[in-house]
């Protein structure tokens, strides 16, 4: 197999068997891949916790500037 392959196959049975049983790994190779396989979770985690940062602050602003806005439209009607 190629090595993609071999990466695709190792990190589906890390997903598979969980990141428990992979601790204690003595093979030289599997232990690099695991380490490979840790650091890209952690980054998609990390770009995604970043995404719903940012996704979660704008709804807050748009929520925010709809209730000025629910406001402003309620003090005007009271003008006329």
């Amino acid at each position: 197999m190629a090595e993609p392959e071999v990466e695709a196959a190792s990190c589906a049975e890390f997903k598979q068997v969980g990141e428990a049983q992979f601790r204690d790994l003595t093979e030289e190779p599997k232990r690099q891949k695991k380490f490979r396989w840790w650091g890209d979770e952690g980054q998609a985690r990390r770009l995604r916790d970043e995404q719903t940062y940012h996704y979660v602050r704008w709804t807050f602003v748009a929520a925010v500037a709809a209730v000025i806005v629910s406001l402003i439209v309620f003090g005007l009607t009271f003008l006329h």
